[in-house]
């Protein structure tokens, strides 16, 4: 079969980007279509219809390549619904793909994945795929998650949590200035916390302002939280952020944005496969989120999941 006829589900979150992508998804429909990539679309209706869908498709209907149309937290559903649909690793048997158009846009970044819309036609009819590895979050409440670019825990997650409750409308649309605001928000109010953090087995405990467990390099529309990441190197990039003060965090944002934060004396750079984070006893609660979703709240554990995601993607 060539690759253009790969029948190909299309999850459009028409509500990411703040509403932009139900305008621009006919733009990249016509393209693709002209590129001769049969395709059907599924719009998605509300938070968790991504994930249904795609696990539908797959296992259901026999669909063998799944786009998310939107940002990175439609990407994660996809993903997940891919997981729910084969037990064990998906890679030999479902293709993942992006087309970037949400608010979060970063693991884009890392793959190096197109924005115009007769070049993502161009990709996908190309057939054009690359392994990556992948990360599962497992909470002591039972929730498990997937993810492929980042799990974080702290004040990374606190932001998402503002995020989320921001309107998608106005001031709020444009990406960077969606995050940033919402960074400069969380420092204001947010301690850091005393944790717990076991890498491979090795044991750290000190005060920290967050913990990114990275598989892509940026999060936060554009912050290069893990500059050297590589998602298909069989190892997360984990980066711990130690007790920052306000005045010294909103002093290291220009440097978080151009990836030269990691040289600072309170900012760790370390590598694992496996990590779990506990919040000290009496600590206040500790929220973690992963590409961009808020999951619950810590002790976790992350499983580095290698060669696990098939996605579309320049190779």
């Amino acid at each position: 079969m060539p690759s253009a006829a790969v029948p190909t589900l299309m999850v459009v979150n028409p509500a990411s980007g703040g509403g932009r992508t139900a305008q621009r998804w006919p733009v990249f429909e016509a393209a693709l279509r002209q590129a001769g990539v049969p395709l059907t679309v599924h719009v998605t209706a509300g938070l968790g219809d991504a994930i249904s869908a795609t696990r539908e498709a797959i296992a259901v209907e026999g669909i063998s390549r799944v786009v998310a149309v939107g940002g990175d937290g439609t990407f994660n559903e996809v993903v997940n619904g891919c997981f729910a649909a084969i037990a064990g690793p998906p890679a030999p048997r479902c293709t993942v793909g992006l087309i970037p158009s949400g608010t979060g846009v970063d693991f884009a970044r890392s793959l190096g994945l197109p924005h115009a819309p007769a070049a993502v036609a161009a990709l996908l009819s190309s057939g054009a795929t690359r392994v990556i590895d992948a990360g599962r979050v497992s909470l002591a409440d039972g929730t498990v998650r997937h993810f492929a670019n980042e799990a974080s825990f702290g004040i990374g997650a606190a932001v998402v949590a503002r995020v989320e409750r921001r309107p998608r409308h106005g001031e709020w649309r444009g990406r960077i200035g969606t995050f940033l605001v919402a960074s400069l928000g969380a420092l204001l109010h947010y301690r850091n916390r005393e944790i717990e953090l076991v890498l491979d087995g090795e044991i750290i405990r000190e005060r920290a302002q967050q913990v990114v467990v990275a598989n892509g390099r940026s999060y936060g529309a554009g912050m290069r939280i893990a500059p050297h990441a590589l998602p298909d190197d069989g190892r997360f990039d984990v980066v711990v952020v130690g007790d920052l003060s306000i005045a010294a965090s909103i002093r290291a944002i220009p440097r978080l944005y151009r990836g030269t934060h990691v040289g600072h004396p309170l900012v760790r750079l370390l590598r694992a496969r496996l990590v779990s984070v506990v919040p000290a006893a009496g600590a206040e609660p500790l929220l973690v989120e992963a590409d961009g979703e808020l999951l619950g709240r810590a002790p976790a554990e992350i499983t580095l999941l290698p060669s696990a995601l098939r996605v579309a993607a320049p190779g």
